[in-house]
């Protein structure tokens, strides 16, 4: 039998591209996402066969409909990919309150809600459901406050979460991925369009290859995945020493 995921924010970046992935894989995809135009793409590439629904995460009171028609009409899942996010660099003081609704509401209030009505579509014969976090939910940087406090809820939620299906013998998995920064538009979008030309220095890694990263940790039913030899290195030179990583960056973020 095919097996079915579902993937949201599948429009761009990681989501276009974990989306093609999973459908070369012999997944049926159902593909979540804003832009009518980048759904089309992504039919144009892997075929009218798989399933793409325009849907604002924002909408969190139709979430539940959302998920109810999908139950109807593809049945249980086997994966589920909470991949959509925005971001925002700003200083605390000059982030107004829409801002902070909607970037809570897409990256943590929304997943949150999605994972609860997820539920009973793999309750019975198990699945495994991804959440994308990020670094910035494990560390901390300035003008991040809200995208980091929406990550590391993300990353306590899951780790809950998984405790919960243990606890009630519910044959779900749950894994964390924490990518570093992506060459997408992100920060483009996210009001920092000079992230590149301000590390030199730092290779950004592409779609494609945290794809591949989220495949195999769902073959290899993982808890964690993150991305990258250089964030693996600093999560746990971070674990050990947080104060000392933190001055060091500081520090030599000043020398630039």
């Amino acid at each position: 039998m095919q097996k079915k995921i579902l993937i949201t924010g599948a429009t761009s970046g990681i989501g276009f591209e974990t989306a093609i992935l999973f459908a070369e894989k012999g997944y049926r995809i159902i593909a979540l996402g804003r832009k009518i135009d980048g759904l089309k793409k992504l039919q144009e590439l892997i075929g009218k066969e798989h399933v793409f629904i325009k849907f604002d995460l924002t909408n969190i009171k139709k979430i539940s409909s959302l998920i109810k028609n999908i139950e109807k009409e593809i049945g249980e899942l086997d994966v589920f990919i909470n991949n959509a996010g925005i971001g925002l660099f700003k200083k605390l003081e000059s982030i107004n309150d829409n801002e902070i609704n909607d970037l809570l509401s897409i990256n943590l209030l929304a997943p949150i809600i999605l994972c609860r009505e997820i539920i009973p579509l793999m309750k019975e014969r198990g699945g495994t459901i991804v959440n994308i976090s990020s670094v910035a939910g494990k560390r901390t940087w300035k003008n991040l406050t809200i995208y980091s406090a929406s990550k590391f809820g993300l990353i306590g939620f899951s780790n809950s979460l998984r405790r919960e299906f243990k606890f009630y013998n519910y044959p779900i998995r749950v894994m964390v991925v924490c990518p570093p920064a992506i060459d997408t538009k992100f920060f483009e979008n996210a009001g920092y369009k000079n992230y590149k030309e301000d590390h030199p220095a730092q290779r950004l890694l592409s779609s494609r290859y945290v794809a591949e990263e989220i495949y195999k940790g769902v073959i290899k039913n993982k808890r964690e995945v993150i991305i990258g030899r250089r964030a693996k290195i600093l999560d746990k030179a971070t674990s050990l020493f947080p104060v000392f990583i933190e001055n060091l960056e500081d520090f030599l973020k000043k020398k630039r």
